[in-house]
């Protein structure tokens, strides 16, 4: 029996058991804020371009992983809400500490 079977649903002699669900990205705080402050400090155009650029990241990320597209993209729109709510929390709060 071959090592690897494409397509057949067998990998190192045994079947696929499972679906792999990612941990929702958009409740990465650590990640997010980070990502938030840093393009807080950016001019509009360049953020937008900066956050565009962290999502496609995220979404090879996913893809590299085999997670079902409807799963990523998902994933991906919740990630970008909770970047710009956070966002414009940093925005709003900046040197109230």
């Amino acid at each position: 029996m071959p090592i690897e079977q494409p397509d057949a649903g067998i990998m190192f002699g045994a079947e696929q058991s499972g679906t792999v669900i990612p941990f929702p990205l958009a409740r990465r705080r650590a990640f997010i804020d980070r990502h938030a402050r840093h393009i807080a400090t950016m001019r509009p155009e360049v953020g937008e371009r900066y956050l565009d650029r962290q999502l496609q990241v995220q979404f090879e990320n996913l893809q590299r992983r085999g997670i079902d597209l409807d799963i990523i993209n998902r994933e991906i729109v919740a990630m970008d809400a909770a970047i710009r709510a956070a966002l414009w929390r940093a925005v709003i709060t900046r040197g109230q500490r």
